[in-house]
């Protein structure tokens, strides 16, 4: 499997440190030129070095952040100003493109990145350093024969260096040499700071192979030795499935995300230093809570990020995020209110701050933040959805109604609110028949939401207008939904929908069922009120019950839980 570049920055420390850093960072006091003037000398290159070196255009970085956009800038000035110079120095020339190498592989800028690192090894070739980082490029970006080509150069020039032989055995697993890549990866495995991710590719090479025991047990031992390896877990998975044991298979499989083992390579450890920015930080920050669900150190990412950029709002409200998320409800709201100082207007500080508020049971706070949003935004989804739910549990049916249908104007992606708009309807009094031909529609438009067929069953068998019930559909809706979805509610319903067509003693035999599923978790009255049904039933009668009940869980919004949206509330730019 290919390592992506933004795997490998995600997994690995990552750009150039201790005797590197004496080098490469021997270009720092030309970082510290200022920008104006040279730049272009690295696109047009002065004749002195057009039969050496190639050309780097000037590369659009406006998607990075300042601090980035400025290094940059300033390490190019920096190297055209030797180049311009004519600089006799090849060694500090070649450092300072592999500082704006690493630069641009770190931002993501690979075919400058690529550019730079081919200059360095120009000027440098006896170098191991540049053949190695050329390489690394190439693999991650999936150009084998390059890599093959940058990795051979680098083994003749250090092939004491251990972690060559971990991207080596990579390279020949891309290129489907299996023997060559698992010799390479033996001997990374003998290294202990390099194994956990040698027998994560070794196990994929067993797979291949069909040796599914021994693709266990290289999986198993590299998630013991690296249990935050996420990405194991998915070629484990179809280990056991291959060995028959589908359980595991399936757990293995539901913990799968993009986290690939560790593995100790100094000079990939080295790139990331080359920018103390807290654009990495930031971005570590929001994969630890939207991905590992790790709020403690989601906090200290954005606390370390907002020590180098405090300006950052964005990133000061996503920290609000990982404080709540992390147990600390007071510091959020303290990060909320100083984004709030700085712009009043920050619609997710508004946000979060309304949800924070209707979570400590200050009901009529949120509501007036929930309006202050729509009405710097009148089509955020989230706000209505909310505030509807608010007016619904205030019993202000129609204002509810008329919020739930604004979020879904706004974004047809809130299935609640397709069924809850038409649910306060019926509080508010409107039609049966309105709301029946309103939510057949629906029904028809997202057929996989069964609470809306759940709640159709139930206004079909018990509305009190003739026109309204239809026993047929019911009873269609009711057999199609029970046994896909065997729940106490659905069977009810099916029970119900019997009754509605005359079929008492099913009706009665599917109610007892209900009943003995529920009877030992539900409180007492409510197995009365289920006991009560059931005697109507054997009676041959309907019961004497709403159409949908104020206590159905599928029929009223559920209590706010405060984590859900501080979690998953999507943020265009979270910092």
């Amino acid at each position: 499997m290919k390592l992506s570049t933004r795997q490998v920055f995600y997994d690995l420390p990552v750009l150039f440190g201790s005797k590197s850093r004496s080098l490469l960072f021997g270009l720092l006091v030309l970082t510290l030129l200022p920008l104006p003037l040279l730049a272009d000398a690295l696109s047009e290159l002065p004749a002195t070095w057009q039969n050496r070196l190639q050309a780097v255009p000037e590369t659009d970085v406006s998607g990075t952040e300042r601090i980035a956009r400025e290094t940059i800038a300033r390490t190019r000035t920096g190297v055209a100003n030797l180049l311009q110079n004519g600089a006799s120095d090849d060694s500090n020339l070649a450092e300072g493109y592999g500082e704006l190498a690493a630069l641009y592989q770190l931002f993501n800028v690979d075919s400058a990145a690529a550019l730079c690192w081919d200059n360095a090894r120009s000027l440098q070739p006896a170098d191991f350093r540049w053949a190695y980082y050329a390489g690394y490029l190439a693999l991650n970006g999936g150009q084998t024969e390059k890599a093959l080509l940058l990795l051979q150069q680098a083994g003749r020039l250090n092939p004491d260096y251990r972690p060559l032989d971990l991207r080596m055995g990579q390279l020949w697993l891309d290129a489907d040499q299996l023997d060559k890549a698992q010799a390479a990866l033996q001997k990374a495995a003998d290294e202990a700071g390099l194994r956990a991710a040698a027998l994560y590719y070794l196990g994929q090479i067993d797979l291949l192979s069909h040796d599914y025991q021994r693709a266990q047990d290289h999986l198993s031992e590299a998630l013991r030795i690296n249990p935050q390896a996420s990405e194991v877990h998915y070629p484990l998975a179809q280990a056991y499935r291959h060995l028959g044991k589908q359980e595991l298979a399936r757990e293995h499989l539901a913990r799968f995300k993009q986290k690939t083992p560790d593995a100790d390579d100094p000079l990939v450890a080295e790139l990331e230093t080359v920018l103390q920015t807290s654009h990495w930080d930031f971005r570590l920050g929001m994969q630890a809570i939207m991905e590992q669900h790790d709020y403690e150190a989601a906090i200290e990412h954005f606390k370390k990020g907002l020590e180098i950029d405090p300006d950052n709002l964005a990133a000061r409200v996503s920290y609000g995020r990982a404080l709540y998320l992390g147990g600390q409800p007071d510091a959020a709201e303290a990060q909320l209110n100083s984004v709030l100082a700085e712009d009043p207007q920050h619609i997710l500080a508004n946000f979060f701050l309304a949800v924070l508020w209707e979570s400590r049971h200050k009901p009529e706070k949120a509501a007036a933040r929930y309006q202050l949003i729509l009405k710097l935004e009148p089509e955020h989804e989230g706000a209505h959805f909310y505030i509807a739910n608010l007016l619904f549990h205030q019993g202000r049916f129609q204002e509810a109604a008329a919020q739930y249908r604004a979020a879904l104007a706004a974004s047809s992606e809130i299935p609640p609110a397709r069924l809850l708009e038409l649910v306060a309807l019926h509080r508010a009094g409107h039609a049966d028949s309105d709301i029946a031909r309103e939510l057949e529609q629906r029904v028809r438009q997202y057929p996989d939401q069964s609470e809306l067929k759940y709640a159709l069953i139930r206004l079909r068998s018990l509305s009190k207008d003739a026109a309204v019930r239809d026993s047929f559909q019911a009873l269609t809706l009711a057999n199609e939904l029970a046994p896909k979805q065997p729940t106490p509610l659905n069977i009810e319903a099916l029970a119900l929908a019997a009754a509605c067509d005359g079929q008492y003693q099913q009706a009665a035999l599917l109610q007892q069922q209900v009943i003995d599923m529920v009877d030992w978790m539900v409180p007492a009255e409510k197995v009365q009120d289920l006991e009560n049904t059931l005697a109507a039933y054997e009676k041959g009668s309907m019961p004497q019950q709403p159409i949908w009940p104020a206590d159905d869980p599928l029929l009223s919004p559920p209590p706010l839980n405060p984590v859900e949206p501080f979690r998953d509330y999507p943020a265009a730019a979270p910092f």
